[in-house]
């Protein structure tokens, strides 16, 4: 058997290690696009599409549902790393796999957790049921053949996460406190009146009728690098819906920046044939425009 066998699991436990590379040379690659590109290519059947739900302060009041095509999916990942995130991982614990065909297979986890690992030392878990449709699609030959013949991938024609909760963790290490040692370890409990407060950020034991704690008066300590659905904002941007693209100019160098928006999905027909025929606008208005003296900053 191709799938059904614990191989489509395995598969998208190799994409949570690809996600979850954390060295130099790995987070130097997660900053470049074509980094991304090859990773959706290798992972994603060309129609794929990652369903991805958020909702707002762990409350299921308000959600966000974004259905995210291949034309953008580099992007997505790009953004996000771009946001300080360090490394991602997938957490599968009692995910099971169910065939739907002699090469189709499905990943259902009833409580996946992505959790987000950020620079300033912040950890993001976002909880949630996750769904992987997974196919068997036959490798391409080619002049310089790098598969043996009759040889295949497994990847996802579609992956489905509903992210209903999130939790915030954050290092002890990113703290500047000076901690003491804890009297508890050494089984000699301080008297209340011999812990007073101290100054530059150390730390003093405050003792309660539950369990000992430490309280210190002036703490200073990272923002979550997130907005209330538990990602980047900046990934969000990435995702919501825009009708218009979003031209603008810098200050240095003339840039066309394309917002990415959930309305681009609806286009993914159009993008991937100007992919694969490698065609594009003919070019016939914006020259015309710059030919007239008319600079970008006339549609900001």
């Amino acid at each position: 058997h191709l799938v059904g066998n614990g191989q489509s699991l395995l598969r998208l436990l190799q994409f949570s290690g690809v996600l979850a590379g954390d060295n130099a040379a790995s987070h130097n690659s997660k900053l470049q696009l074509c980094f991304w590109e090859e990773i959706i290519k290798d992972y994603f059947t060309t129609r794929a599409v990652f369903k991805f739900t958020l909702w707002k302060e762990n409350q299921r009041l308000e959600a966000k549902p974004f259905e995210i095509g291949v034309p953008i999916l580099p992007r997505f990942f790009l953004v996000t790393a771009q946001s300080g995130v360090r490394c991602m991982t997938l957490n599968l614990d009692g995910a099971r796999e169910r065939t739907a065909g002699a090469t189709h297979a499905i990943v259902e986890c009833v409580q996946a957790i992505w959790t987000y690992r950020y620079w300033n030392g912040w950890t993001i878990t976002l909880k949630g049921p996750l769904t992987a449709h997974i196919i068997v699609v036959p490798n391409v030959p080619s002049v310089s053949p790098t598969h043996a013949p009759g040889s295949y991938t497994l990847k996802f024609d579609q992956l489905v996460f509903d992210a209903t909760t999130y939790e915030r963790l954050l290092s002890f290490d990113v703290l500047p406190l000076h901690l003491p040692l804890s009297p508890a370890s050494q089984n000699t409990p301080l008297p209340e009146d011999e812990h007073q407060p101290a100054q530059n950020n150390e730390v003093y034991l405050v003792h309660t009728e539950h369990e000992d704690r430490w309280q210190c008066d002036n703490l200073t300590f990272p923002i979550p690098p997130i907005n209330g659905f538990g990602i980047p904002q900046a990934t969000m941007r990435c995702l919501e819906v825009s009708a218009n693209a979003i031209i603008f100019a810098s200050d240095d160098e003339t840039e066309l920046h394309t917002q990415l928006a959930e309305s681009v999905v609806q286009m993914s027909d159009l993008i991937r044939f100007s992919n694969d025929k490698k065609l594009g606008p003919k070019g016939t208005f914006f020259p015309k425009l710059f030919a007239d003296g008319m600079s970008l900053t006339s549609f900001r």
